[in-house]
C-alpha cells in the first residue's frame, strides 16, 4: 500500500481524469465508490486498484474487504478524506474508491440464456440506463445494448442506480444495422415501446427469444425505424399522461415478459 498525501500526484491527477468520459473511453478503466461496489469488482475480478481513507475501517464490513485487498495483488493508495472525496461524486463514498477494468465483449461472445436482452436507443438519463441495467439482472436479461446518442454507461451515476448490475449484465456498444442483423440471423422477435401502438403489452404474446427497444426519452427511436421491429406495444396510460418513465416503460415490459414465461 503507498501514500498519496498531495493533490499534485501524477497518478492520483490521472485516475481524477476517470470523472470524465473521454479519459474512460482512451483508458478503459472507471470509478467505483463505496464499499459494496468494490466488493462486487473485487469479485468480478475486474478491481485494478484502490483509493481509502481511515473512514474505510470504522466499519468491520470495510476491514474485512480491506484484508481481502491486502491478500491479492491489488494496489492500494491511501489517502485523507478531503483527497478521496475529490476522486468520488458521492456524498459519502464510505471510505473507498476502486479504478475497475471495463469488460469489453464482442457479438460472437455472447452467451443466450434467458433468451431476454434489452436494447436502449439514445436514452440520455444516468439514471434511467441504471435502473434500466439493475432490472435487467432482476429478471436475467443475457444483455443490454446501447446505440449510439445512449449515455456513457460508466458515468457515475449510471454506475450507483446499477448497484452492482454493471458487474453481472454485460452492456455492449454497438451500431443498430449490425445488431439488427444479429438478431434476425439469431430469431429475436423484435418488441418496440411505442405509446402509440394499438396493442396493449399484456395482450401479446412474447415469444422464446424476445429483444425490448427503448427509445430516447423526448424523441423516441433515433438509430431504430418502427418498420423494422415484430411488434408495437404500449403501456396503458390515464387520460392527460404522456408517457411514462423509460426504466419504469422497460421494467413493466419485462416483468410482463417473465410473467408470461412463468
Amino acid at each position: 500500500m503507498k501514500l498519496i498525501t498531495s493533490r499534485q500526484n501524477a497518478h492520483f491527477k490521472a485516475r481524477c481524469k476517470l470523472q470524465q468520459k473521454k479519459q474512460r473511453q482512451l483508458s478503459g478503466l472507471f470509478l467505483v465508490e463505496g464499499i459494496r461496489m468494490v466488493e462486487e469488482a473485487l469479485q468480478s475480478g475486474t478491481l485494478v486498484e484502490i483509493f481509502f481513507s481511515d473512514v474505510l475501517f470504522k466499519t468491520s464490513r470495510g476491514q474485512r474487504l480491506f484484508q481481502l485487498i491486502e491478500k491479492s495483488s491489488i494496489q492500494g493508495y491511501q489517502l485523507d478524506t478531503r483527497l478521496l472525496k475529490l476522486l468520488s461524486t458521492a456524498e459519502s463514498p464510505q471510505g473507498i474508491v476502486g479504478v475497475v477494468r471495463q469488460e469489453s465483449l464482442f457479438l460472437k461472445e455472447l452467451k443466450i440464456n434467458s433468451g431476454l436482452i434489452v436494447v436502449l436507443d439514445g436514452l440520455q438519463d444516468p439514471g434511467n440506463l441504471g435502473t434500466i441495467w439493475r432490472t435487467a439482472w432482476a429478471v436475467g436479461v443475457d444483455a443490454l445494448f446501447c446505440l449510439p446518442g445512449t449515455v456513457d454507461p460508466y458515468n457515475s451515476k449510471v454506475i450507483r442506480a446499477s448497484m452492482g448490475a454493471v458487474f453481472q449484465v454485460p452492456l455492449l456498444y454497438i451500431e443498430w444495422p449490425e445488431l439488427h442483423d444479429w438478431l434476425r440471423k439469431t430469431n429475436f422477435q423484435l418488441i418496440a415501446a411505442d405509446v402509440k401502438a394499438c396493442q396493449n403489452y399484456t395482450q401479446f404474446g412474447y415469444a422464446k427469444k424476445v429483444a425490448v427497444l427503448i427509445g430516447n426519452e423526448g424523441q423516441g427511436f433515433l438509430s431504430i425505424a418502427l418498420n423494422e421491429v415484430d411488434e408495437q406495444v404500449k403501456i396503458p396510460l390515464q387520460s392527460g399522461v404522456e408517457s411514462l418513465n423509460a426504466a419504469v416503460a422497460s421494467g413493466v415490459l419485462l416483468y410482463e415478459i417473465l410473467r408470461q414465461r412463468n
